[in-house]
């Protein structure tokens, strides 16, 4: 008996339809490739709002989540779903401790970054983070806590780093665009 309610009944669907199948391996697997990719372009393009203070946000907000991450993991053991309840993921997925979903947590965090310079683009990205969210839970790779867990420790960390009283010289552009010259 699971008792994970939403979990089991993804990992169903997605175990008996050859189809969804493929499509909660990309969602839980492929799609945080595509969400990189997007803000690393997003980024390309609106480099003149990229300052010192967001890099600093990106990397502090980075490398507490690393660390939150790491910490909770180790307070709270939260075995896979494909091993608790005896069957084969529909992907690899690790065998160590569930809490959190790196996948999830790098979704949202990406998801947060893109809000500090390209607003517009934030419903797509929490729309990616909720399909490699229920990605991960389809494929058996998470419970709904390992991913949710992903989501509010994202939310900490963002927090924190916006909160960071960055001002000044910290606002201006990180990369300077130079204007073409005539030859």
């Amino acid at each position: 008996m699971t008792t994970d309610s939403l979990q089991h009944v993804l990992h169903t669907a997605a175990a008996g339809q050859p189809l969804l199948s493929h499509l909660a391996v990309f969602l839980a697997n492929g799609l945080i490739a595509l969400l990189a990719a997007g803000f690393a372009a997003l980024a390309w393009v609106n480099r003149d709002a990229l300052t010192r203070a967001l890099a600093i946000r990106i990397g502090v907000s980075g490398a507490l989540a690393l660390l939150l991450a790491l910490l909770t993991g180790h307070v709270i053991h939260d075995p896979r779903p494909f091993i608790v309840e005896h069957y084969a993921p529909l992907a690899h997925a690790s065998l160590d401790n569930g809490f959190p979903s790196d996948h999830t947590l790098v979704a949202a965090l990406l998801t947060g970054w893109t809000a500090w310079f390209a607003r517009r683009w934030v419903p797509i990205f929490v729309l990616g983070v909720l399909a490699v969210l229920f990605g991960r839970l389809a494929i058996g790779a998470h419970h709904t806590l390992d991913v949710v867990g992903s989501v509010l420790i994202a939310g900490v960390v963002l927090g924190i780093a916006a909160a960071l009283p960055l001002r000044g010289e910290w606002l201006t552009p990180l990369i300077v665009s130079r204007p073409v010259t005539a030859a």
